[in-house]
């Protein structure tokens, strides 16, 4: 069955900018990714394809020689009458199969700084100079400068969810990604403090198209939490509380991250004040935020007319002018 063309799967014209290359490709990762079709081989089956098309268009040598020559210009593909390029497979060691990794040192987030390419002469490479065996070194020294050097391979980028606490307090994810065809398994570790959109980099899991490999993008989107939110490295807390307790004071249980504290708000506490709970924040490295939660006043309503004579006398007998400093 005949390829199909490599900017039909990405649903791109020929003339497509890189960005436009990478968005496409993005968009298609997330929506045929093996993690969210399960119980579906065909979508699978598109992940690769998808996979196969970007690492050719994402890496100008190879989409020169794509435009130039169609799927026999990047070894996609057996001509008729064969397959040359087997031998030349050999060379470069390819290998079929499922591989297992772990990601250790080279792991950094760029967000925050924690911490083999293109084709040489393509007939030379899959059929051999003219004279073959018998060729002269100085005649293999001088093909060997004609060679253009072996680019990059191209980088994967690899779409995320995590939540709020892992995205905090940092996680281990077992991923499968496209690589040079296959399909690998691999165990990434996500360091504490990412945000929505961070771009964690492991370096040379990407593709690697015989020359040095390029690397992995972990990208991540982290899903919003019900009552915390982030602000940097702290976390915010709303805290409701009724008039009665402000004016009074009183003690409230409150979540953590790591479990409840208890807070002690004193007398007169006003609506919008911040109280610290230190080291309760997010972590990066070495540093650690705090969470602050944040008084949040809940009035009584439907009042009588004799409760708002009370309140009116209460009024009289402690004035307040919250207004006074205002330059309004």
């Amino acid at each position: 069955m005949a390829k199909r063309d490599f900017y039909d799967i990405l649903g791109i014209s020929k003339t497509a900018t890189p960005d436009e290359i990478k968005r496409a490709h993005r968009k298609l990762v997330r929506q045929y990714h093996p993690d969210v079709n399960k119980n579906n081989p065909a979508a699978t089956e598109k992940f690769k394809e998808v996979q196969e098309a970007y690492d050719v268009l994402s890496d100008e040598p190879k989409r020169r020689n794509y435009d130039q020559f169609g799927h026999a210009g990047v070894g996609a593909g057996p001509p008729p009458g064969g397959d040359p390029y087997e031998a030349f497979r050999r060379g470069r060691g390819g290998q079929g199969g499922a591989h297992s990794w772990q990601a250790g040192p080279g792991v950094s987030v760029e967000d925050f700084d924690i911490g083999q390419g293109g084709l040489g002469d393509i007939f030379e490479q899959l059929f051999g100079a003219k004279g073959g065996r018998g060729a002269t070194s100085d005649r293999s020294s001088q093909r060997s400068r004609s060679r253009p050097q072996q680019s990059r391979g191209a980088d994967i980028e690899h779409p995320v969810t995590l939540t709020f606490y892992q995205a905090a307090r940092g996680t281990k994810l077992p991923l499968q990604i496209s690589r040079d065809g296959q399909l690998e398994t691999i165990e990434v570790k996500i360091p504490p403090g990412v945000k929505d959109g961070s771009r964690i980099r492991i370096k040379g899991r990407g593709q690697q198209a015989g020359g040095e490999p390029g690397d992995l993008f972990i990208i991540t989107q982290v899903t919003p939490h019900p009552y915390f939110r982030r602000e940097e490295l702290n976390i915010l807390l709303d805290l409701p509380i009724s008039l009665y307790e402000s004016l009074l004071g009183t003690k409230v249980e409150v979540p953590t991250l790591d479990g409840p504290v208890t807070l002690t708000l004193p007398a007169g506490t006003s609506s919008g004040a911040k109280l610290r709970i230190k080291g309760r924040g997010i972590e990066r490295g070495d540093e650690k935020g705090d969470q602050y939660v944040v008084v949040k006043i809940v009035v009584p309503k439907n009042l009588e007319d004799g409760d708002k004579e009370t309140i009116e006398k209460l009024a009289i007998k402690y004035p307040i002018s919250p207004r006074a400093d205002l330059q309004w």
